[in-house]
């Protein structure tokens, strides 16, 4: 056993002498680039952030490459201590998009080197990773959204390295368990490789995309439920007597306030984008519907008043001409004016009946109409929502 242990300890001596081995300087200088070969394993999604439009995750981070100054020449290998990193020559990998990171040392620098049989270094380190990611909400709730990760080389071109993924199949690094979040489906990973043209040179590396799919169900119950829900109670005016306007004005007015609410609470949850989201065109439809009951009462109040304007009016004029025909001496006028006056009388009262009669009647329509017409609108716009929301048409 010490015997061995001798042989390693020598081993590695020799491997990093420093007359032999210059870690500043990258693999196979002379000759072509080195190819790093990267993979990860998914540990957690902690959070995706609509409102910052960025996602943080947690991985065991994977590279590997040869360099054939560290092949010991025998068939095991090496596991050696994370303190060998400062020891050995490493790419300067880093993540493009990436906003924040933490390389984890609890209880001890989290990272692994290996060297295997022909100089192949095995890297391994866990991470944790807040990565930028451009978000469309066009379609929000039934979003799907789209978010890379890439890595590349921070100081070395295209001619002294290129990456590659270990696999083609991203989803090989996704555990089953982390395929489900709280608020989206991981529904695929998939791999490319990049190639980005600075000012000093071009940079190859790799890009994994994170395709989620949001879970809409938390706003049928919490945004579409209560708004539909909201918009039929605005109805219920339709059906109550048109005498009583702070019943009818207070439910409408209420309704109104509702939507307001609800669209409001949801926007500041989110980005704050300039278009508009499918679930905006849903409220602010609704909000329409809603402030549409609160303008037809309105219009019956409106003619109401004008009925009882009249009202007052006729009865303003019938005491007048009562008045007049009092001060006249009985014994001084024939019976003709008399009966004129009664005549004139008459026709203003059957005028004032016949327009209350259809000024009434006309809101009274008005109600039945809209009783009729407001679900019926509400009902067909629903069906074309729905359909282009779910792409069913």
């Amino acid at each position: 056993m010490d015997r061995e242990r001798d042989k390693i300890d020598h081993l590695l001596e020799t491997l990093l002498d420093e007359d032999k081995y210059d870690f500043r300087i990258r693999p196979n200088y002379d000759g072509g680039p080195v190819v790093v070969t990267v993979g990860f394993y998914l540990l957690s999604i902690n959070s995706i952030n609509v409102v910052d439009m960025d996602f943080t995750f947690d991985v065991f981070l994977r590279q590997q490459w040869i360099d054939r100054r560290l092949d010991h020449g025998t068939n095991q290998t090496l596991y050696l201590s994370n303190h060998v990193i400062d020891l050995i020559w490493i790419p300067d990998s880093y993540f493009v998009n990436a906003k924040d990171g933490e390389m984890h040392d609890v209880t001890s620098s989290n990272v692994m080197i290996m060297l295997a049989p022909g100089g192949v270094v095995k890297y391994n380190a866990r991470i944790t990773i807040k990565a930028y990611c451009h978000m469309n909400l066009k379609d929000f709730p039934m979003d799907v959204q789209r978010c890379p990760i890439t890595i590349e080389s921070y100081g070395y071109s295209d001619t002294h390295i290129t990456f590659q993924w270990e696999t083609s199949s991203g989803m090989d690094f996704v555990p089953e368990t982390l395929q489900m979040h709280p608020q989206y489906i991981l529904t695929d990973m998939e791999l490319s490789q990049s190639f980005t043209a600075y000012v000093a040179a071009n940079w190859t590396g790799v890009t994994a995309t994170f395709v989620f799919e949001r879970i809409y169900s938390y706003f049928i119950y919490h945004v579409y439920a209560p708004s539909v829900i909201v918009v039929i109670l605005s109805w219920v005016g339709f059906v109550l007597p048109r005498d009583t306007p702070p019943a009818r004005v207070t439910l409408a007015v209420t309704a109104v306030l509702t939507i307001v609410t609800i669209l409001t609470m949801l926007n500041s949850s989110i980005a704050k984008v300039n278009y508009v989201k499918k679930i905006d065109v849903y409220l602010i439809c609704c909000f329409l519907f809603v402030f549409a009951s609160l303008v037809e009462y309105s219009i019956i109040l409106l003619v109401l008043s004008q009925v009882n304007k009249m009202r007052k009016k006729q009865h303003e004029n019938n005491k007048l001409r009562s008045n007049a025909e009092d001060n006249h001496e009985s014994d001084a006028h024939s019976s003709s004016p008399f009966i004129t006056h009664s005549t004139e009388r008459l026709r203003s009262a059957m005028s004032f009946v016949k327009t209350r009669m259809y000024t009434v009647s006309f809101a009274a329509a008005l109600d039945d109409y809209s009783l009729y017409v407001f679900p019926a609108g509400f009902a067909l716009f629903n069906v074309v929502y729905w359909l282009d929301t779910l792409k069913w048409i």
